[in-house]
């Protein structure tokens, strides 16, 4: 992996344009995630086409097998 993280801003600025241009077609957007408990402290949950798992770490009861839920929303508002 680089140091650098390589970036097109031509392609950033289509998607900006092409998001734009969808909202003023459609204004409301709406996501939907769904989940469910696994085993213990385990979670599998969908977003769209995607599937995360989060757990809690072995002193809270979980197997630290996957990052908590709270370390997604972190990752959320950092993107």
């Amino acid at each position: 992996m680089s140091d650098r993280p390589i970036v097109d801003p031509e392609r950033m600025r289509a998607a900006y344009r092409l998001t734009r241009e969808e909202a003023e077609v459609r204004p409301v957007i709406t996501q939907r995630a769904v989940a469910h408990i696994d085993r213990d402290l385990h979670m599998v949950g969908r977003v769209g086409t995607f599937t995360l798992e989060s757990d809690e770490p072995p002193e809270g009861g979980g197997t630290g097998s996957a990052p908590r839920p709270l370390q997604y929303l972190l990752a959320g508002a950092a993107f």
